[in-house]
């Protein structure tokens, strides 16, 4: 193990569940070195800002890094400030990621489509393709990827349409390509654990006022994070994994 805190990069960490993932790791019992990935940098401060003042583990340092997953530049600028002051990087949490904007619709636009992929799966592997390097130097390497149960395809099979994604929704099919790149992540990356995280549907504004009024404690999503990141999910490494309502599992594919 490293012999300082493992640095900790959370992708759009700002708000919604990344927010709560830094939360949670910051009020833990284990030190960690926790980067608040935002777009906005004033954003990102305002959210270390808060952060600061629940945070439990006195050890623990949190302060904001500006990527854009989106943004090649944005993505080596991060890189290169992680690269300069660290020299190295042990759990990468992919969290940001951008919802459908038309709900499912069949007639859904092609730039809606382009949208929501040029995000959740193209930025989402291009910034882990480009922190590769940097995991490569930890000695308990980590990725997570925020996956979604409406990624299954085995459950879109067997239950009936889902609210958000009743027909050819972007995001839907988003989360179904990351779940292929997880797998083929956990395959190839040696000395790298991957996990997928099913965090279920949590109350923030991720979903608008559906997420809001119908979701869970994100608190209760970010858990899962917390627990592949603290050893509670060794034996699912390379699966996609959940708990809610005193249940847990693996999902299916």
């Amino acid at each position: 193990m490293p012999s300082t805190p493992p640095v900790v990069l959370i992708t759009g960490a700002n708000q919604g569940i990344g927010y709560y993932i830094a939360e949670l790791l910051s009020q833990s019992n284990n030190l960690y070195t926790i980067l608040v990935g935002s777009r906005n940098m004033a954003r990102g401060e305002d959210a270390v800002a808060k952060l600061l003042k629940t945070k439990t583990n006195h050890n623990t340092t949190i302060t904001t890094i500006q990527i854009d997953i989106t943004s090649p530049s944005s993505i080596a600028a991060a890189v290169e400030k992680i690269t300069n002051k660290y020299g190295r990087l042990d759990i990468l949490i992919n969290n940001a990621a951008v919802p459908s904007s038309e709900q499912g619709k069949i007639a859904t636009t092609i730039a809606d489509w382009e949208t929501v992929f040029s995000t959740n799966v193209i930025g989402t592997v291009a910034t882990t393709h480009s922190f590769l390097p940097l995991l490569s130097l930890s000695l308990d390497a980590k990725i997570v990827v925020l996956s979604s149960s409406i990624g299954s395809i085995t459950m879109a099979e067997a239950s009936p349409p889902h609210p958000l994604s009743p027909t050819a929704s972007p995001y839907r099919a988003s989360k179904a390509a990351m779940n292929m790149v997880i797998v083929e992540w956990n395959k190839l990356l040696k000395g790298i654990k991957v996990w997928g995280v099913d965090p279920g549907l949590c109350a923030t504004d991720f979903a608008g006022e559906y997420s809001r009024s119908r979701g869970r404690d994100p608190r209760e999503g970010a858990d899962v994070v917390r627990q592949c990141v603290e050893r509670e999910r060794e034996d699912c490494v390379g699966k996609v994994v959940w708990e809610q309502n005193g249940e847990s599992g693996v999902r299916p594919w």
